[in-house]
């Protein structure tokens, strides 16, 4: 593999090959190109627009119980909330590069850098930034990472009767300090010298990292719960996880009182006794005028139609929900490395 040639800041303009440090200078205008902007092949969404050509990379289900804590009797149905999904974009960048940095080759002979050269050199050193926390990488945890600058990109919602939490994804901006800047050598051909390349020409590779990274796969994530078993490999991308949690049911006795309206009919006999005061006239030999008062006992039996309200108070046992809660899933977002 070849190094890249520079020409060295000092007076003598010696030209020297650089070393790993030299290269960061590269990565960081790389990286800063692909972190301009939010679409693009390599960058990550949720739940985003439009989802052509994008690829699903893991998809989280927020739940919860339809019923407030302490609720009886219940059911075991569960509302969905949201469903959050990932893509990563893996299509296919196109490439325009008309400058090609200057190496060294086994002979010691200054020479363009081929395509292989340039992969395997400061394409792949940038990779590796990426998944080491460089700028324009992802992560995912509640809170903004630490080193350097960090953007909310998306906020996954866990959602419960009391409340809810968040998880978000954050891509970093900005590094904590930006490295010594170290440009790659190139040749100009219409006066036959070699200049240093300009920021604008090194970010003519910025389509071929993320060409690169579809190609072989390092800086690609999935969002799922466990690593992949599969596929080179990977570590998390953040400290943080995402968990959908809802309250639990259990038989549970309870005291209630039901109240209701009744409407019937009712049929019974009923005893009783009549008392009112009595006048009567009749004719008779004399005359006499008065009242007469006693009481008359006699049996009734008919029937009686209305409405009847009342309450019942009683002992139950039915599913409650409870105040504890339980892990329903999990979801992480992995990086490949390697």
């Amino acid at each position: 593999m070849a190094d890249i040639v520079l020409k060295q800041t000092s007076s003598g303009g010696v030209i020297q090959e650089m070393d790993s440090s030299d290269k960061d200078y590269i990565s960081h205008v790389l990286l800063t190109d692909f972190n301009s902007s939010n679409t693009g092949v390599g960058t990550l969404s949720v739940n985003p627009g439009s989802t052509s050509g994008l690829t699903l990379i893991g998809s989280f289900v927020d739940t919860k119980r339809p019923d407030a804590v302490g609720s009886h009797p219940v059911g075991t149905s569960i509302t969905t909330v949201a469903t959050f999904n990932m893509y990563q974009d893996l299509q296919t960048a196109s490439e325009s590069i008309s400058i090609r940095p200057l190496a060294l080759d086994g002979s010691a002979d200054i020479q363009r850098m081929t395509d292989s050269e340039v992969n395997d050199d400061f394409i792949f050193d940038t990779q590796q930034n990426i998944y080491e926390g460089g700028v324009g990488s992802y992560q995912l945890q509640p809170s903004a990472p630490s080193g350097g600058t960090w953007v909310e990109k998306a906020t996954i919602t866990n959602t419960l009767q009391s409340g809810s939490n968040n998880t978000k994804l954050w891509r970093k901006s900005a590094p904590a300090s930006t490295p010594t800047t170290v440009r790659p050598l190139k040749y100009v051909v219409s006066s036959g010298s070699i200049r240093e390349m300009t920021d604008t020409e090194i970010k003519q590779y910025t389509p071929r990292l993320r060409n690169r990274i579809v190609a072989n796969g390092i800086g690609t994530y999935k969002f799922q719960a466990s690593a992949p078993t599969s596929g080179g490999t990977w570590i998390q991308a953040g400290s943080g996880q995402f968990v959908d949690t809802r309250h639990q049911v259990a038989n549970q006795n309870y005291t209630s009182t039901f109240s209701n309206t009744f409407t019937g009919t009712f049929t019974n006999t009923f005893a009783g006794f009549f008392s009112a005061v009595y006048n009567r006239f009749a004719a008779f030999s004399g005359q006499f005028q008065g009242s007469f008062s006693g009481s008359r006992t006699k049996f009734f039996t008919g029937s009686f139609t209305g409405t009847f309200t009342g309450f019942f108070t009683g002992s139950f046992t039915g599913l409650t929900v409870q105040s504890s809660t339980e892990d329903v899933s999990t979801k992480k977002l992995w990086v490949r490395v390697a």
